[in-house]
Parts: C-alpha cells; sequence; structure tokens
C-alpha cells in the first residue's frame, strides 16, 4: 500500500512538472511571437526596413502589466550608412512603437515605464 501511495505521489508529480514545462513553453513562445511583431513594427518606421539589425530584444510586461518588446536597433538612414543602434519600445502595431530617435525628448521616460521593473 505504501508503494502505491509513492507510485501515485511520484506520477502526480511528474505531471504537475511536464504541466509547468508546457506552460512556460507556451508563454515563451507567445513572447517570442509578440517581439516578432515588435520587431516588424519597429521595421515599418524605418527609411530602409531590410537593414534592420536588432540587438538586447526582450518581453517585459512594465509597471501597467502591457505586454511590450523593448530593445536596440541599427539600420540604413536616406544616405545608405548606418546610424548606429538606438533603443525602441513597441507594442506590436507601428501606432505604438517609438524609436528613440524620434522621441528624444521623452524616450528615457518611455523607456523606464515600459521596459524596466
Amino acid at each position: 500500500m505504501a508503494y502505491n501511495i509513492r507510485r501515485q505521489s511520484s506520477i502526480l508529480i511528474v505531471s504537475l512538472l511536464i504541466t509547468c514545462v508546457c506552460s512556460a513553453q507556451a508563454q515563451t513562445a507567445q513572447e517570442m511571437n509578440w517581439m516578432e511583431a515588435g520587431k516588424d513594427a519597429v521595421r515599418q518606421k524605418l527609411k530602409d526596413p531590410q537593414s534592420a539589425q536588432f540587438q538586447k530584444v526582450f518581453f517585459h510586461r512594465g509597471k501597467d502589466n502591457i505586454p511590450m518588446t523593448c530593445g536596440e536597433v541599427n539600420s540604413k538612414n536616406g544616405f545608405g550608412g548606418y546610424t548606429g543602434f538606438q533603443r525602441f519600445v513597441s507594442a506590436g502595431r507601428e501606432d505604438a512603437t517609438f524609436v528613440e530617435a524620434e522621441v528624444t525628448s521623452d524616450f528615457a521616460m518611455v523607456w523606464s515605464r515600459f521596459c524596466i521593473e
């Protein structure tokens, strides 16, 4: 009887672990999709979308629990030269995407609100 209880407990623990892992994978997949949508929205704002290079991209739910993609992007300007990496914040739509060069005066506040704990 003790063997059956231990066996049932083991099966329950394994089931819970599998559920947790699957849930974490689904969450990660959802976050990855959100980050891709954010990068696509950033590309729409650039002069040369094909030249976009991303780094330090991450998913974050800021102080308001709003899902955001945050990171840095580098792209070519109208003369064909790269401008250097600049931060961006995106809610996955072009009208809800901000690149640092566009909002220089308030970008630190936007970054702080949506990309930092």
